[in-house]
């Protein structure tokens, strides 16, 4: 029997990893290939298992990105980065993150991001080498120069260089 020496199916491997944690398929086909599942052993389980439901990489995709931006957004780049990263089909990623992002210029992103960060104080008192790292921080959420800089901007920075 494939997958090592553990004498158990695909099917429960895949179900025994699915009810620790939510992954998408493509992370799901990595767990599975690495340990020692057929590439057309993976294909299958995986199809049955969006058949019952148990796999949604779109749906799985929002709620990471809900999870993830509930307590600061993120930029559309870093989302992207992120998707990514836990193998999220990109031509779904794309299709994903205009749906979540639509509606939603990144600059006010970043003015919210910022504000998150600024906990109540107000940019202008800030000193240069802390308004460069709260422009560092913002870059980091994914947030373009452009946006970062209007951001700045709104919030009143006289010097958003």
């Amino acid at each position: 029997m494939e997958g090592g020496d553990s004498g158990r199916s695909s099917m429960d491997y895949a179900l025994r990893v699915l009810s620790r944690r939510r992954l998408s398929s493509g992370a799901l086909r990595d767990l599975m290939s690495r340990k020692g599942f057929s590439e057309p052993t993976c294909d299958s389980c995986i199809e049955r298992l969006r058949e019952w439901g148990y796999l949604d990489d779109a749906e799985y995709a929002r709620d990471y990105l809900r999870a993830v931006s509930s307590g600061c957004p993120l930029g559309r780049r870093r989302a992207e980065y992120e998707l990514r990263k836990r193998s999220v089909d990109p031509l779904l990623t794309k299709a994903v993150l205009d749906e979540v992002y639509e509606g939603a210029p990144e600059e006010a992103l970043a003015k919210e991001a910022a504000l998150k960060y600024l906990n109540g104080r107000d940019v202008s008192s800030l000193r240069r080498e802390e308004r460069v790292r709260l422009a560092r921080w913002l870059e980091r959420r994914g947030f373009g120069h452009e946006s970062i800089r209007s951001a700045l901007l709104a919030l009143g920075d006289q010097d958003p260089d």
